[in-house]
């Protein structure tokens, strides 16, 4: 993680805008708008650099109290570098646009940086995957989807594509085994050609390439056998999203307005980056407020439940909290076993501690969902940092939340 001397810059700070009198090196683009310094202010305004479709709010929100505001700004914790670190040190090294913390049904932390308010909507990145996943569990409840079966018995035209043959267990767990890369690294890698069939970056003029998600679908090719090793790879996320809708025939927004947002009570719309024919970008192109990724935790926390209604299954949750010997095994024989020893990865959710099921919505450049069901704690923090991936800032922001959660443990605030 890179070290600070202060707090780094705000989108202010840095004069980056919109405004024509800016100099060009300042201009937000649809070009720029994904990467650093420009992040600092286009995370808070997608719509302004893509398509998008909008989730609409119930009449009114549920409730989500304030008990009292703790502060936990000095709580010392030890960096991946064996160093000591206060939380407020830990949320301005790691460029937090907005923190909160939910204990046992109410707020007892929420903070906003870098000129978010409570009603900005703020890109999740990849915890949208975990969005996906809950919407994914509702319909397989209902009979719709089965996720034994094949992901071609949903979605034929990907009959001779990497797809082949690959079951939709297998791409709920990233185990299918496609020619994908997402080297966030490789400016060619193919996480960033999704990104302009997907819609999230125009196309340059010599492109000629897929304008849509399930066309770029098309055109994977296979690698190795499915149910392998877990390997991470975001188009499996937007297949799942395919599905989910050719099988019950509704476009996202209204499938995940009438199941989720408003059964839940938000507070404030949710926001999806569409690509060319108006389908969303499950894999990471969710935006919404600081409270009601909150929310979305809290129901999650509570088995799927909220407001005296069961929203998700609970037995999906429950797989989603707790993964089998063979998805663990799969897990640490990854990339990512070194970074989360212990871990796994299970219907789109990363598992902190297979143990007692925390699990995590994770996306890049800091965006993170952190549940613990049985300390009955959510956590939710949006983050423009300047590198999509930055492990240190991410192991180091997620052990100032774990000291949070001890401290919570140990002194039980009521």
């Amino acid at each position: 993680m890179a070290t600070h001397l202060g707090a780094p810059p705000t989108a202010a700070e840095l004069g980056i805008g919109q405004a024509r009198d800016l100099p060009r090196q300042q201009q937000a683009t649809a070009k720029n708008w994904t990467i650093s310094p420009w992040n600092r202010w286009t995370f808070q305004r997608v719509q302004q650099f893509t398509r998008t479709v909008r989730v609409p709010r119930p009449t009114h929100a549920s409730s989500l109290p304030i008990k009292h505001i703790y502060d936990f700004s000095e709580l010392s914790f030890e960096t991946l570098g064996k160093q000591s670190c206060t939380v407020k040190e830990m949320l301005s090294q790691t460029y937090t646009d907005a923190f909160l913390v939910i204990h046992k049904g109410e707020i007892i932390s929420e903070q906003y940086f870098n000129g978010m308010l409570p009603d900005t909507l703020h890109l999740i990145m990849s915890c949208s995957k975990s969005f996906t996943s809950a919407l994914a569990g509702i319909v397989i409840d209902q009979g719709l989807l089965n996720p034994c079966k094949l992901v071609t018995d949903y979605l034929p035209e990907l009959s001779g594509s990497g797809f082949s043959d690959a079951t939709l267990q297998q791409a709920l767990d990233m185990r299918v085994g496609i020619k994908f890369s997402e080297d966030y690294d490789d400016c060619e890698a193919d996480i960033f050609v999704q990104e302009v069939a997907a819609g999230w970056r125009p196309p340059e003029l010599d492109y000629d390439g897929p304008l849509s998600n399930i066309a770029f679908a098309q055109g994977i090719l296979s690698e190795t056998a499915h149910g392998g090793t877990f390997r991470y790879q975001s188009i499996a996320t937007d297949v799942v999203g395919l599905c989910i809708e050719r099988v019950t025939g509704r476009n996202f927004a209204d499938l995940f307005a009438e199941y989720i947002w408003q059964p839940m009570g938000a507070e404030y719309d949710l926001v999806s980056i569409v690509d060319t024919v108006g389908v969303a970008s499950f894999q990471g192109g969710f935006n919404c407020s600081l409270r009601d990724f909150g929310r979305f935790g809290e129901m999650i926390m509570k088995g799927g439940e909220y407001n005296g209604e069961q929203i998700v299954p609970k037995e999906w949750v429950e797989k989603c909290r707790f993964a089998s010997d063979d998805s663990m095994n799969a897990f640490a024989d990854s990339d990512y076993g070194g970074l989360f020893p212990g871990g796994a990865y299970s219907n789109q959710w990363w598992i902190r501690n297979t143990q007692k099921g925390v699990i995590m919505a994770l996306g890049v450049h800091g965006q993170t969902l952190y549940i613990d069901s049985v300390n009955e704690f959510v956590m939710a923090k949006f983050s423009s940092q300047p590198e999509m991936v930055d492990s240190e800032m991410f192991l180091n922001q997620i052990f100032g939340m774990e000291a949070i959660a001890s401290h919570i443990s140990a002194v039980d605030i009521e």
